[in-house]
């Protein structure tokens, strides 16, 4: 699921040598504390039956009912650790994406749920533009 993407993003970029260099124990604290909340919503997500046919609304409903919430707390526990000041508008951009892709995921799922073909696949088209703008070039 492209929101573990975006949480591995956040844990990359932030835990790369010569991201910051202020306080390196804060940057260090943040990036291990990150790296555990990714990690657990990552195994998490990785336990949902992934859809055998990712364009069968019926089947894609049913891994994101499950998929959503798991993101959803993600984001909370995120939003909750506190930042290394240096870093904070990066951090906060990389949530911002994290929401974006949640919220683009209960779109989905409604319109899964009402078999809706033609909102999916156009869903799925934003959320990979919006990876592609926000989040791949951090990691460059």
């Amino acid at each position: 699921m492209r929101l573990v993407l975006a949480c591995v993003a956040l844990v990359v970029v932030l835990g790369l040598p010569g991201c910051g260099g202020g306080d390196e124990e804060s940057e260090a604290s943040f990036v291990e504390q990150a790296d555990v909340v990714c990690s657990e919503a990552e195994q998490e997500i990785s336990r949902v039956p992934q859809p055998q046919d990712p364009t069968d609304p019926l089947q894609l409903a049913n891994f994101l009912e499950r998929a959503v919430p798991v993101a959803k707390e993600q984001n909370s526990e995120l939003k909750e650790l506190e930042r290394p000041a240096e870093q904070e508008a990066q951090i906060n951009e990389l949530i911002a994406a994290l929401d974006a892709e949640v919220d683009a995921a209960e779109r989905m799922l409604a319109a899964a749920k009402s078999e809706d073909r033609q909102a999916i696949q156009q869903l799925l088209t934003e959320s990979l533009e919006s990876i592609r703008l926000h989040i791949s070039p951090l990691l460059l």
